[in-house]
């Protein structure tokens, strides 16, 4: 292996496991004030569990990812089965997958708003290119790192038509694609 894909490697590594340790540390503390986060934990340095009647990471254990670290994953494994072009119809499928995964395990309420709204309008039959329409949260940014780790960030078109092209099943509105390229491009 060349230095180079060395590199590279770790970067990806440390995007992934960066995130997927910040998601997990922050789980208990998700849709909370900082000031009730101070009165519930205090200062939050280490892996925690959410207290008892949390509204969305009740039950879950100390350390455990969100739908942030899987959504990630998921895009990363899509991006890397599409190859140099982004197959959108696979993305969409494998999100309808995950999302009846996660009411099996019956974590629903972990879904971020947008892509709970548009899963459920796809699900109803809205085309995966219109149900993004109103997603103006932060979860495509949330899951954008794999692009950053596999795109280049020049040309800057380029990069940026493809961190748009997998934020619109669910954050199709210039808010969350800007996020997520500056995600994205921070990560490259």
């Amino acid at each position: 292996m060349s230095d180079a894909t060395s590199k590279a490697i770790d970067r990806a590594m440390g995007a992934l496991v960066g995130g997927a340790l910040g998601d997990a540390l922050g789980m208990p503390t998700q849709l909370l004030s900082p000031a009730r986060i101070a009165e519930l934990y205090g200062h939050v340095e280490d892996f925690i569990a959410p207290f008892a009647d949390h509204p969305v990471s009740k039950g879950l254990a100390a350390g455990t990812i969100t739908d942030d670290t899987e959504q990630a994953l998921l895009l990363g494994r899509i991006l890397v089965e599409s190859g140099d072009r982004f197959d959108h119809a696979r993305w969409v499928n494998a999100l309808l997958d995950w999302e009846r995964e996660v009411k099996a395990r019956g974590s629903y309420d972990l879904l971020g708003p947008s892509t709970k709204r548009a899963i459920d309008a796809i699900n109803n039959g809205v085309p995966a290119e219109e149900a993004g329409r109103s997603g103006d949260t932060n979860g495509a940014a949330m899951r954008i790192a794999p692009v950053g780790i596999m795109m280049p960030l020049e040309p800057l078109e380029a990069f940026v038509a493809k961190v748009a092209e997998t934020c619109r099943a669910t954050h199709n509105t210039s808010i969350a694609i800007a996020s997520a390229a500056a995600v994205a491009a921070a990560v490259s």
